[in-house]
């Protein structure tokens, strides 16, 4: 049965593939040392439940960060417009070929674009929230 981190993993790998994003960390990190595009992923909301008694079923948000460098605002919006829909379609993919095991199921991807920041850098990009990602796990 999977945890929560390594549905947090399956999505990182994924990022690591997709041609355009330069840096996707396996764990957060202070500064992305000027790798951009980068991406990071890390769980937002959730809750468990218990049942049947041998049972407990986490159902979690989890955000996937895109950051683009903010110094050319058409040249980065142009950025992040190459690579807004890749990330859902890819994690989407995933899900319809049957290579994600951590998670059960999960529901919609939504985003927000506008201004970011990551270790005091402003930056331009998109965070998504992956909703009701389902991961379940056996009381032993």
């Amino acid at each position: 049965m999977a945890l929560l981190k390594d549905a947090v993993a399956e999505i990182i790998d994924e990022l690591q593939t997709i041609s355009g994003i330069r840096y996707a960390p396996d764990e957060l990190v202070e500064s992305a040392n000027e790798q951009f595009p980068f991406a990071v992923v890390y769980p937002l909301t959730g809750r468990y439940t218990v049942g049947p008694s041998t049972l407990m079923k986490g159902l979690h948000g989890i955000n996937i960060e895109l950051h683009v460098a903010r110094k050319d605002l058409p040249r980065d919006f142009s950025t992040v417009m190459k690579l807004i829909d890749e990330i859902p379609y890819q994690i989407d993919k995933l899900r319809k070929d049957g290579k994600l095991t951590a998670m059960s199921t999960f529901g919609d991807i939504t985003y927000t674009f506008g201004p970011l920041s990551w270790s005091g850098v402003e930056t331009l990009g998109v965070t998504y929230t992956i909703e009701e990602v389902k991961v379940e796990r056996e009381i032993e």
